[in-house]
């Protein structure tokens, strides 16, 4: 298991009122091969103080080990009220259509949408067989972040996950970073061309 919260922690703001963080617990069939599923959520958790995270750490620690699970938690704030205007559209859509089972599952269908996030945090996943590039990649995204003006662009941390590890950087210029990237490659080396940028992706807490 990978225990990130000490990690996590520092990067969780709560200046913003309204606002909250929310946390999956995912059974996956990737570590469970007989599941019948590729993914099965376990938990859905929500995070809307420091103490939140502290009081339930227990709770997903447990919740983890007993399902051989991951809790995943998005780095970019939602909007309380947003989501609660789209889950009332979301259920009366699926009413309308005679899906009634599917309305316990509205709220936590429509959370991604709808972030509060006035500087978004990125997941640059770097796996371990790319691990070698680590360091020339966090480069690249620090130069193209130095040239965004008007900004304190940055990595923000880097958080280790089963196969390789996590970059939380904010925004830099992605044309320009996949440009560098098909450019460094080549038949020896084409590493480069694996490095996955997610602009709206949770990373791993536990």
């Amino acid at each position: 298991m990978r225990d990130n919260f000490h990690i996590i922690e520092p990067l969780l703001d709560f200046k913003e009122p309204n606002t909250f963080y929310f946390i999956q617990i995912l059974k996956r069939r990737k570590d469970n091969p007989g599941l019948k599923t590729d993914v099965q959520t376990i938990d859905n958790l929500y995070i809307y103080t420091p103490e939140d995270l502290n009081k339930l750490r227990e709770k997903i620690v447990e919740r983890c080990t007993k399902n051989n699970a991951r809790a995943y938690i998005n780095l970019n704030r939602l909007d309380t009220e947003k989501i609660a205007l789209q889950t009332l559209r979301k259920i009366a859509d699926l009413v309308i259509q005679g899906d009634y089972r599917a309305v316990k599952n509205a709220y936590s269908s429509v959370y991604g949408t709808y972030h509060s996030e006035s500087e978004k945090r990125w997941v640059v996943d770097i796996d371990s067989d790319v691990i070698h590039l680590k360091d020339e990649v966090r480069q690249v995204i620090e130069n193209l972040q130095r040239e965004i003006k008007g900004h304190n662009y940055r990595i923000l941390a880097e958080v280790p996950t089963r196969s390789g590890v996590h970059l939380i950087t904010n925004p830099f210029n992605m044309h320009l970073f996949r440009k560098i990237m098909a450019e460094r490659a080549n038949p020896a080396e084409d590493g480069y061309l694996k490095i996955d940028v997610q602009k709206n992706s949770p990373t791993i807490l536990y």
